[in-house]
């Protein structure tokens, strides 16, 4: 009987220790498993953030090729008088020349990520609004609100990668493909535009712009760093009354802006002193 209790107790012991070993191996794989998929996904999202950064860039400058291409059909169609002809393909750099210290400021206190949606969402509406014009007039307007929210853009995506990308070669290699997004929108544009004002009309490439960062904006929404808290965001938005410069931001955006109007303006209309200056030193000659 003590034989048959002791051999009992023995095989018990054993049943034990092989199910802890089993229950130790299967909880090593699968925490090995969980290891292997949580790189995979930061990868996937810091991969889909620089791709929604580089998409919008792209759209973004697209649209300014499609003005290049297509301004003979557009002066035609929207009966563009001679002093508004260059001004959809100038008006957006000039916005977005003149409000990126602005925006800048608003980045760095609301937050990149919240700042770079909003760009992307109101770059979004302004370009399928674009193809809905009646008018050359609606059409500057609408130029001069999409360079703002390209500053919105331009000004949150840098702080963007450097939070997605660590120091070093990844960090460098999206800043270069942040660079070089601008300039494979305006190529890409020149040519795809071509096609589509000679096929279906000109609307057809700003539908396509704004229907391509809609897409990016579902991407970005998903892919960008969130913050911390739900605390820490409100205390940026109210913080932005006392930590923003209003007052000088505005004045330096509206001097910019005045003072590329004026230049713009005496090309196209001469002054009567200009006009008369330029006259006696071409008779003294």
């Amino acid at each position: 009987m003590k034989s048959s209790s002791f051999e009992s107790s023995s095989s018990l012991s054993l049943k034990s220790a092989s199910d802890v070993q089993l229950t130790s191996i299967i909880d090593g794989n699968s925490q090995e498993a969980d290891i292997g998929t949580v790189p995979s996904k930061q990868l996937l999202r810091k991969v889909a953030a620089i791709a929604y950064l580089c998409g919008v860039s792209v759209t973004s400058s697209a649209t300014n090729g499609l003005i290049v291409i297509g301004l003979p059909q557009l002066t035609e169609d929207l009966r563009l008088p001679p002093s508004l002809a260059f001004w959809p393909s100038s008006v957006q750099g000039l916005a977005t020349a003149s409000t990126l210290l602005l925006t800048g400021a608003i980045a760095d206190v609301a937050g990149p990520r919240p700042v770079n949606l909003l760009g992307c969402m109101l770059n979004c509406i302004f370009m399928l609004t674009c193809g809905l014009v009646k008018s050359g007039e609606e059409l500057v307007i609408l130029r001069a609100l999409q360079g703002v929210a390209t500053a919105l853009h331009l000004s949150s995506s840098v702080a963007l990668v450097t939070q997605v990308q660590p120091q070093g070669r990844g960090r460098n290699l999206s800043f270069a493909c942040l660079g070089l997004s601008q300039l494979l929108g305006f190529s890409a544009s020149l040519v795809v535009g071509g096609i589509l004002i000679d096929t279906l009309g000109w609307r057809s490439g700003w539908y396509l712009c704004g229907g391509l960062t809609l897409l990016l904006l579902a991407i970005g929404w998903w892919a960008l760093p969130r913050t911390s808290c739900l605390s820490a965001s409100r205390k940026a938005l109210q913080s932005l009354q006392v930590r923003v410069d209003w007052i000088g931001a505005f004045l330096a955006s509206a001097s910019m802006s005045l003072l590329t109007y004026f230049l713009g303006f005496v090309a196209v209309y001469p002054s009567p002193s200009v006009y008369l200056l330029t006259r006696k030193q071409r008779h003294k000659h």
